[in-house]
């Protein structure tokens, strides 16, 4: 998967949501990858941190990877 920075990323990586998100913008801006599914729009799933127990889901260019 190629982040919105050009870096790659996969399951178990931390990542951070791209800043121009709702999510981003509500504080939610972390989380670790937890899957992807397969469909004509690729989604990568994420649990984020500031929700924990709840993932979301979205293409892989509204993350990036981050230490």
């Amino acid at each position: 998967m190629r982040g919105y920075d050009g870096s790659t990323y996969e399951v178990g990586d931390r990542v951070e949501i791209h800043p121009g998100t709702d999510l981003w913008m509500r504080g939610a801006r972390y989380g670790r990858v937890v899957g992807t599914s397969l469909t004509p729009k690729d989604r990568v799933k994420v649990e984020m941190d500031f929700l924990p127990g709840s993932t979301f889901a979205g293409s892989e260019d509204t993350f990036r990877r981050v230490s």
